[in-house]
């Protein structure tokens, strides 16, 4: 029963996972083969995975209010499921953002951030699922470093589309993809520290 218990826990980090990265998926596909016309709905597709990485969260808040003892601090559980959570809202806020400032055409610029960000998802996933067994792991913490040079390559981005986007004369076009860009940026930083703090809990319990 405490092994079930435990395994709780980490399916349902992994499960958020998931979810957020299917959300990457999506938004890339959205962004790739953009249509106007179809942006509502696919905002309502969008919202539907939010929600579901919401349950996964709720489920974990429920499931640690009632815990006598848990399988690494309560504390981590906290803000491993919260920042998670953080991630799927982020990507759902670029698609509202297109949609909010009726964007009509997808830069492409774009994409290679979108490719990084599923990929740091992605990575993050890998890190979630040796978290269960972190004690014995011999590829755990490389993934982490996995993660934070992905981070790194992010940063770069992110400069370089700013730079290009200064360049532009248009101050709206240059004020909503600066919000988009931070969005992802955003994104990309958060699965950083959630392995970071996968990092921590592997030292705290070293």
């Amino acid at each position: 029963m405490k092994k079930k218990k435990e395994e709780f826990y980490y399916k349902n980090l992994c499960s958020a996972m998931e979810y957020a990265y299917q959300a990457a998926q999506f938004l890339t596909e959205t962004l790739k083969h953009f249509d106007k016309e179809t942006i509502q709905e696919k905002l309502d597709a969008m919202h539907e995975l939010e929600q579901k990485g919401d349950v996964k969260k709720h489920k974990m808040m429920k499931a640690l209010s009632q815990a006598f003892i848990t399988p690494i601090e309560r504390e981590d559980l906290v803000s491993l499921s919260g920042y998670i959570d953080d991630i799927t809202d982020a990507v759902e806020e670029v698609l509202l953002q297109i949609y909010m400032s009726n964007v009509t055409e997808i830069r492409t610029d774009v994409f290679p951030t979108l490719d990084l960000l599923s990929e740091s998802i992605k990575a993050l996933g890998d890190v979630m699922e040796e978290l269960k067994d972190f004690k014995h792991s011999k590829v755990i913490e490389d993934y982490i470093i996995r993660v934070n040079d992905l981070e790194e390559q992010g940063d770069r981005l992110y400069v370089e589309n700013m730079h290009t986007l200064h360049g532009e004369e248009d101050i709206r076009t240059i004020v909503i993809w600066r919000t988009i860009y931070e969005y992802l940026e955003t994104c990309i930083d958060t699965c950083e520290h959630v392995a970071d703090i996968v990092g921590m809990v592997i030292m705290k319990n070293s």
